[in-house]
């Protein structure tokens, strides 16, 4: 399938008081039309503000972006003016985020919010574009769209306000997508039904998804690959199947063992020991590795994102080619038993 989006040797930091952070280190990977891509990680690993550069939404300052390319088909986002980006920003890629009590805009009513993606993009009239907009709360399912027009953002419930962001950012019917931990702070039941909904729009429209979350339940339920980002970089990457079976990198197997699972209810639940680093002085070596159970001399250096298997990446020492667990890693997936 043709490339959607590429990112190329994306770096971002941040300018604060304390000092400069480097938020997202030299991170590349692409998307394919039609394809769902999980990005996941600990809070402050870089999944948002990766996101946010690709939107061209990140706050300057503080932020800034000091290197690389991020090309929407043939176009290069990065070399895009601000009234450039806000022409393709919800026609052809589009984010949900986070907290949806603070994207939408308490003030305005939830149909005006929606209405505005059909007279900003499509150039309709107001009241062509609130029809519009009901339409878009009905593919959501959202029950009694038309009455939903008139409320605002604080009448509506959290699974409520979640559909309309997705109203919003489908209203469009844009390329990509890109959903920032869109399940946050709701029941299993609704995060369920989120789920469905973004699924139903990949097969019925086949429009690109980026499913950013921590939550690796979610993204085994949407996503047909997956990146795993630690301190601003990708440090696994692999096609989902491969990465639940077959994790290579210790940070990996750690996310997957402390996910509560059935056939463990006697145990207790099993974490990662130790602290994220401090992003204003990371190693210089590996950046897991003084957390990492395995860690050797060789850890004290900079492993590259080495190939194990097909689409399979993984940013680590145990899986370069000098190593003597190589073998093992390629047969069985990470040693830890």
């Amino acid at each position: 399938m043709p490339v959607l989006l590429e990112v190329r040797d994306l770096s971002v930091t941040f300018h604060t008081y304390a000092g400069t952070v480097l938020a997202v280190n030299n991170v590349n990977f692409s998307i394919n039309q039609g394809e769902t891509l999980g990005i996941v990680g600990e809070s402050g690993c870089g999944k948002s503000a990766t996101a946010q550069a690709i939107m061209g939404i990140l706050p300057q300052p503080p932020a800034e972006v000091i290197n690389g390319h991020i090309y929407l088909n043939t176009t290069e986002l990065t070399a895009l003016s601000e009234k450039e980006l806000q022409q393709i920003r919800g026609k052809k890629i589009s984010m949900i985020f986070q907290d949806p009590m603070t994207a939408l805009n308490p003030v305005l009513t939830i149909g005006l919010q929606i209405a505005e993606m059909f007279m900003q993009h499509q150039h309709l009239a107001h009241q062509d574009a609130l029809r519009l907009a009901e339409k878009a709360l009905q593919s959501v399912d959202i029950p009694a769209p038309k009455a939903r027009l008139e409320q605002y953002p604080h009448q509506l419930s959290g699974g409520m306000r979640q559909r309309v962001m997705i109203a919003m950012a489908l209203a469009c019917q844009p390329q990509l997508i890109i959903a920032d931990e869109p399940t946050t702070a709701l029941d299993v039941t609704i995060q369920a039904q989120i789920i469905d909904l973004l699924r139903s729009k990949n097969q019925n429209s086949g429009t690109s998804i980026i499913l950013i979350s921590h939550d690796l339940g979610v993204i085994a339920s949407l996503c047909q690959r997956v990146l795993i980002m630690y301190a601003g970089e990708i440090i696994e990457s692999a096609q989902a199947i491969d990465l639940y079976h077959k994790p290579a990198h210790p940070y990996t197997y750690g996310l997957l063992q402390s996910v509560p699972r059935p056939d463990r209810k006697n145990q207790g639940l099993l974490s990662i020991a130790g602290q994220p680093p401090n992003l204003f002085s990371i190693p210089s070596g590996c950046s897991f590795g003084p957390r990492c159970p395995y860690a050797m001399e060789i850890c004290r250096q900079k492993p590259a994102l080495l190939p194990i298997g097909e689409q399979h990446f993984t940013r680590c020492w145990l899986a370069h080619p000098g190593s003597p667990n190589r073998q093992k890693l390629l047969q069985g997936g990470l040693l830890i038993k």
